[in-house]
């Protein structure tokens, strides 16, 4: 018999390509929790859509991709790391 596992637990999508994700699976995606995604959605960062009041909660794939690129961490270019000049003894 199968285990029933929270509503709060990220799982992998079936298709990495569909062009819809429910919140566990962009939970998995993003590799954060559904909380997470839930307070992003809240905060106005993820766009979702709901095709009835009080049913599932679904990102697009392309709203996904645009939070990736929005928010992901970029390198910041190596500081130039000159030398002070040596003080001179008084």
């Amino acid at each position: 018999m199968p285990t029933k596992q929270s509503q709060r637990t990220p799982t992998q999508p079936r298709d990495l390509n569909a062009p819809f994700f429910d919140l566990r699976e962009v939970a998995w995606i993003l590799g954060v929790s559904v909380d997470t995604v839930r307070r992003r959605i809240r905060a106005g960062l993820l766009p979702c859509s709901q095709a009835v009041e009080g049913g599932t909660i679904t990102v697009s794939r392309a709203d996904l991709d645009a939070y990736h690129e929005a928010t992901r961490l970029v390198r910041l270019p190596a500081r130039n790391m000159r030398r002070r000049p040596a003080r001179a003894a008084a």
